[in-house]
């Protein structure tokens, strides 16, 4: 009889292989598991995983009108099997604290989340298990109503697992089941976490309650299972790059599993053989036919498609009619793991773009290797401000990832960034820095008195129109290196362009929450560039 191992395994080879139609971001997923188990730091546990599949296949589904079990797929069982199954060699512990799965809707994701978190409440030591859901709605007739029908399974008479208003009990351990209202639930100790449908989250409050208070822990393990929404500028879609950036190698964080089952960019959406990817239970909890009229509806009313893009095949739709300025494919080709001490004493600019005393800097310093532009973005914020921030979620993961710089007290340190400038000089002499003068003209006289050519590079259209233009199609030609960095990415996709009356182009700054800073340094450094007459460029 073939094992729980095996047949992960087998899922993820054939997704390696292209005989299950896959996403970028599931190959990627299926990938790490396989690194993962050849990984001498880790170890497969082969018990747990049995254990968690073994319960879940007892249970039957509850939206079935005759008696069938919740018999596992080979796709769940791989997520299963890689959230449970990979342990730390050094301390025994599960490798995995935080999950993110996301994919369309009708896969049968909340009969998985509620299967797994009556696991954990009979399960764990002491369990306090915690069911997130958005509105009263969903946290009662959806996700307790599932709990209750699955806990009934299990003891039909309440003799061991007794039902409350919002909540089950098991000996000492209990299943809370809450609304999106984090103020109620001060004093948590989770060990195990579930946010339904995140997409739907007006901020992070609930969230970061939940993680916060699984603290004390051992193994503590928060899942979030989402279907892709609207709101590009919500939490949900910052933790969703947050994990992308994982599984493209940008960001670093073995805690955190993640695995989004959607349509590649350049997919057909009415193409049959495709709808796997973003619908992986696929004619076995919803079937073709209803994929078909749903596209049929998409093809025939353009009202309809936008919403059937994000519901059938899980695929993000932008808060605004804009399109991408750079096609996020590009720019996860762009970055690289490289090292600025590989370009000493190499042609060298330096854009800069200042923040306000309390929000964050970039400093970009741009080089050319024959027909590529490399460039490094650093960043810089008041460790003040990183808690307070709008952006607090982003600038808290990619500190933790080196991507960031936290300068001490409440204002930004003008001084730290010309000493690193300074530094980076002393290796390779910057010809120029080119920076953005507001807000600049007491770093400017510093930085000229310490040696440095300050040039002031104009802000407006027609100044930023070429290095616009000149930066999106050298990054299509493959022709731009950026070191990794989630900050940079993400920055790429808040960019915006406006356009003035004479075709020129201009980012707009003007949302609070949408940084470009890292965006206009590089700008900045590449136009310096543009402007020197030695150097001609195709598309002008």
């Amino acid at each position: 009889m073939i094992s729980n191992q095996e047949i992960a395994i087998k899922y993820a080879t054939d997704v390696q292989a292209g005989s299950i139609p896959s996403c970028k971001y599931v190959k990627l997923a299926t990938l790490r598991f396989l690194n993962d188990l050849k990984n001498p730091l880790y170890f497969y546990n082969e018990n747990e995983v049995d254990a968690v599949i073994l319960f879940i296949n007892t249970l039957y589904l509850t939206e079935e009108d005759k008696g069938k079990h919740f018999l596992l797929e080979p796709w769940q069982i791989f997520i299963t099997a890689a959230i449970y199954g990979i342990y730390r060699k050094a301390d025994k512990i599960r490798k995995t604290k935080y999950a993110y799965i996301e994919m369309a809707r009708k896969q049968g994701k909340s009969q998985y989340a509620t299967a797994l978190s009556l696991y954990h409440m009979l399960t764990d030591a002491d369990a306090q298990v915690v069911v997130s859901a958005n509105s009263k709605e969903q946290a009662k007739n959806v996700d307790f109503k599932k709990c209750k029908q699955f806990a009934t399974q299990l003891d039909i008479k309440q003799k061991h697992i007794r039902h409350y208003y919002n909540s089950l009990k098991f000996n000492d351990s209990e299943l809370i089941v809450t609304a999106s209202d984090a103020s109620k639930l001060d004093g948590l100790n989770t060990s195990f976490g579930i946010i339904d449908e995140l997409h739907e989250a007006p901020n992070s409050l609930m969230y970061n309650v939940i993680k916060s208070s699984m603290g004390s822990r051992e193994m503590p393990l928060l899942l979030v299972i989402t279907t892709a929404g609207f709101d590009t500028n919500s939490f949900c879609y910052q933790l969703r790059s947050y994990c992308t950036d994982i599984l493209s190698g940008i960001a670093d964080d073995p805690a955190q599993f993640a695995i989004i089952f959607t349509l590649d960019e350049d997919d057909d959406y009415t193409d049959k053989n495709l709808w796997v990817k973003a619908n992986p239970n696929l004619n076995i909890s919803v079937y073709s036919d209803f994929i078909e009229s749903e596209v049929n509806k998409a093809v025939n009313f353009e009202a309809e498609r936008n919403g059937v893009l994000v519901k059938n095949f899980n695929m993000w739709l932008k808060a605004n009619s804009e399109e991408d300025w750079i096609s996020e494919k590009y720019v996860v080709d762009a970055m690289k793991d490289i090292n600025i001490s590989e370009y000493d004493n190499e042609f060298c600019i330096c854009g800069v773009d200042l923040s306000a005393v309390s929000d964050i800097t970039a400093v970009s310093y741009m080089f050319r290797r024959e027909k590529n532009f490399i460039f490094f973005n650093e960043y810089y914020i008041p460790e003040d401000s990183i808690n307070t921030n709008i952006n607090k979620d982003m600038y808290r993961n990619a500190a933790a990832n080196g991507h960031i710089k936290i300068t001490q007290g409440n204002v930004v340190d003008y001084q730290r960034i010309l000493e690193d400038i300074l530094k980076v000089n002393n290796n390779t002499p910057i010809q120029k820095v080119s920076y953005d003068k507001w807000n600049a003209t007491s770093f400017a006289i510093d930085a000229t008195q310490a040696g440095l050519l300050m040039l002031p590079y104009q802000q407006t259209s027609g100044s930023m129109n070429k290095p616009i233009k000149e930066f999106q199609k050298l990054m299509m030609q493959g022709q731009v290196i950026m070191k990794k960095n989630i900050i940079t990415k993400w920055m790429f996709g808040n960019v915006i362009l406006k356009q003035n009356y004479m075709g020129n182009y201009l980012i707009d700054k003007s949302s609070k929450g949408k940084k470009v800073d890292g965006i206009v340094a590089s700008l900045n450094a590449l136009g310096a560039l543009l402007d020197t007459p030695q150097y001609t460029f195709s598309a002008y």
